[in-house]
């Protein structure tokens, strides 16, 4: 949903030069050029107009796409039965994803509980509050919703109709986290992770998803789907471990799976022609703090083609700079591909993605200190918001 700039005018035609552009095949040293909200230019040399912004060799790359981070809870919920005032928090979290480079992003709320009770509560208010601040020209970068539905919360059908016809819902997902999908160590960590302490509450919440019905899932997986495609919504899989779980994403006709957890689910995923998701937090610590898959090796060996931040917007680009061109990964195209023309092309967003005549002139400037990479600058369709 295109929006109000946040920033006042400025003027329609803009060039870059003296940057490394990193196009979808190349780094070009030379000049980008804007006129509107679309980039008209790319090519080398320098130019001579005065009014050129000098990127003293700065790289330029296209404004990045996150299609999965939950950080918007952090700003929500920043203490436990802490609740932030609801605009203040989306303000906050619009700022840490523009300064992360991201020009467009999927705010990840779960419809139900997902083992945080809290969730059920800031559902309503953060999507009345991302309409109402994207409305009035408050935000800088382009949001779009993706609902996490946790198939076991017995509010999920009623809360999904309540939702279902936003015009901002992009993405969904389908979220069984229950004891008999997963073995029971798995359950458990995932419960730590989740804040749970006390060893006794975890067992106690193990022998009740043990007791969930597996068919209220088989009942409600086709109904979202169907939901979902009666309206262009895409939805994927979450955290599959198995070939019955990739099995079971291929006969609801489901061709994206976000954070496989397991090689065997990855294997399986790739085998069946599925676009897979890993975590670029995942990346940036080395791997899985679940002990699941590493995702810096699904990219490497080519199974994930999208990286999203899980839940640290700024594990996007670091994310890119430490696989790119090391190691047999991908190069620096390539690993930017992974966070701007993949993640457009799986969900329609063809307009963006990629620096090139024609696209959308969402553009991040990048220095780098100590090999890190820094966001200096960043444009959304053509107007500066950082």
């Amino acid at each position: 949903m295109s929006l109000p700039m946040p920033i006042a005018d400025q003027d329609a035609y803009l060039e870059f030069t003296n940057a490394r552009i990193v196009t979808q095949t190349d780094i070009v040293h030379g000049t980008l050029r804007v006129d509107g909200e679309t980039i008209v230019s790319v090519g080398p040399g320098s130019s001579a107009s005065s009014a050129a912004i000098d990127c003293n060799g700065d790289y330029l790359l296209p404004g990045l796409i996150d299609v999965h981070t939950d950080h918007i809870e952090k700003h929500a919920v920043p203490r436990p039965r802490v609740f932030w005032p609801t605009t203040s928090a989306i303000l906050n979290y619009d700022a840490a994803i523009i300064s992360a480079g991201v020009t467009t992003v999927f705010d990840s709320l779960c419809v139900g509980a997902a083992g945080k009770p809290f969730r059920k509560r800031i559902l309503p208010d953060l999507i009345q509050g991302l309409h109402a601040t994207g409305a009035a020209g408050l935000l800088k970068a382009e949001h779009f919703l993706h609902l996490r539905c946790d198939l076991f919360d017995p509010d999920l059908e009623q809360d999904l109709e309540r939702f279902i016809d936003n015009p901002s819902l992009r993405f969904m997902t389908l979220m069984d986290d229950s004891a008999p999908r997963r073995s029971d160590d798995y359950y458990r960590r995932v419960q730590r992770e989740r804040g749970v302490t006390d060893a006794e509450e975890i067992e106690n919440r193990l022998r009740t998803s043990h007791a969930n019905d597996p068919a209220t899932a088989a009942r409600v997986r086709p109904w979202i789907v169907e939901l979902a495609r009666e309206r262009g919504i895409v939805v994927a899989n979450h955290d599959d471990s198995s070939v019955e779980h990739i099995r079971e994403a291929v006969e609801l006709g489901l061709s994206l799976l976000e954070f496989a957890i397991t090689d065997e689910a990855a294997n399986a995923a790739q085998a069946a022609g599925m676009t897979v998701i890993a975590g670029a937090s995942n990346v940036v610590n080395g791997g899985s703090h679940f002990g699941g898959v590493s995702a810096e090796d699904l990219v490497r060996r080519r199974i994930a083609s999208i990286l999203c931040s899980d839940y640290v917007p700024a594990s996007l680009l670091q994310a890119v700079f430490r696989i790119a061109g090391n190691d047999g990964g991908p190069s620096l195209p390539e690993a930017v591909a992974l966070v701007s023309a993949n993640p457009a092309k799986a969900f329609g967003l063809e307009d963006r993605g990629a620096l090139s005549a024609g696209k959308r002139a969402d553009i991040v400037r990048v220095s780098t200190f100590d090999g890190a990479p820094v966001v200096s600058s960043v444009w959304r369709q053509g107007r500066r918001v950082l």
